[in-house]
């Protein structure tokens, strides 16, 4: 473990806002769903160090302290965090909601009406060479006989 990311306390109850962790997010994102409490947990726990510390530590040093913090931690506290991220989602849901449909107009032509005609003269399902009538086995093999036979 890293000795000085090992004495960080997460606050309880979480400091982290529903606009907090939304404002984390580009536009695109927007549209995904919300973060799970474990994901919100490491947020608040980055968020604390970064407070004691005054300065960011990658995620490959901090990471497996977070994990433990996490697994040590009582279910209120997990619970906690679970609410939030439900919160999340709830807020993620109404912006989904309220965002109006995009409709992109692109200038294809739409496909001809079908006929419905029957004498149309439609395109034959199979290759030719397909149709068993159409040309002889003499035909197919005629270049590979007459080059070893020479007939």
């Amino acid at each position: 473990m890293n000795d000085e990311s090992t004495l960080i306390d997460v606050p309880f109850p979480p400091e982290l806002t529903v606009n907090e962790i939304l404002s984390r997010r580009t536009n695109e994102r927007l549209r995904s769903k919300a973060p799970n409490q474990f994901f919100i947990y490491r947020l608040a726990y980055i968020k604390a160090y970064k407070k004691k510390t005054g300065r960011n530590i990658p995620m490959t040093k901090i990471s497996s302290d977070i994990s433990i913090s996490w697994s040590r931690l009582p279910p209120v506290v997990k619970n906690a965090y679970k609410d939030l991220s439900e919160a999340v989602e709830n807020r993620l849901e109404m912006m989904r909601q309220n965002d109006s449909l995009t409709f992109i107009h692109e200038n294809i032509p739409s496909p001809p009406p079908s006929s419905t005609n029957n004498d149309d003269i439609g395109i034959w399902p199979y290759p030719f060479y397909l149709v068993h009538d159409f040309y002889s086995y003499d035909f197919y093999y005629y270049d590979y006989y007459s080059y070893y036979y020479n007939y």
